[in-house]
């Protein structure tokens, strides 16, 4: 029976950009429910100032996301 450290260290889940910079708004949202000061609003604070200041870090951006390339469908035409 495999442990379930092996399947954390193994998990290799990545996400757009647009994925994470969502996460960090609803952390924002989210902080501003809890009373100024509470320990619950300073960690949601946290998570999103550390979200933020990964999205600075290039090769942090390389190794935990993905580029997502959209296809322009026949159907939406070129705009021409």
């Amino acid at each position: 029976m495999p442990s379930l450290q092996l399947g954390l260290v193994d998990d290799q889940t990545r996400y757009t950009n647009s994925q994470l910079l969502q996460l960090r708004r609803q952390m924002l949202r989210y902080a501003r429910s809890w009373p100024r000061g509470s320990s619950e609003r300073n960690q949601r604070r946290q998570t999103a100032a550390s979200l933020r200041s990964l999205f600075a870090n290039k090769e942090w951006l390389d190794a935990h996301t993905v580029f997502v390339i959209r296809e322009h469908h026949r159907d939406q035409g070129n705009g021409l």
